[in-house]
């Protein structure tokens, strides 16, 4: 898969840098790794498409995820996942005005 993508962002578990009612650009791809500190969509088997950090890198090539806000799922509720779970990396966030 390769392409861009945009979504609505509903929830603020990735707040500040993604907060409630952002429009995010996500980059889709199929090869390479993925780094720590990477913002990522993942189709999550339990919670469905969500955007999380990268936080940890395991022994056996699973991702595991964070959240930025203190309201977020932890990384141990989350559970890691498979490369092939990655939908896409973000490349940009658009802000809702707060005005």
């Amino acid at each position: 898969m390769f392409g861009l993508s945009i979504n609505r962002i509903t929830g603020d578990s990735m707040s500040p840098t993604v907060p409630h009612n952002s429009y995010a650009v996500f980059h889709h791809f199929t090869w390479g790794d993925i780094a720590l500190g990477t913002k990522v969509k993942v189709d999550h088997a339990r919670y469905g498409k969500i955007i999380k950090t990268i936080c940890h890198i395991d022994n056996n090539g699973l991702y595991w995820l964070a959240g930025e806000n203190d309201h977020s799922l932890s990384t141990l509720q989350m559970g890691p996942i498979n490369k092939s779970q990655i939908l896409g990396i973000l490349l940009l966030a658009v802000k809702p005005d707060r005005t």
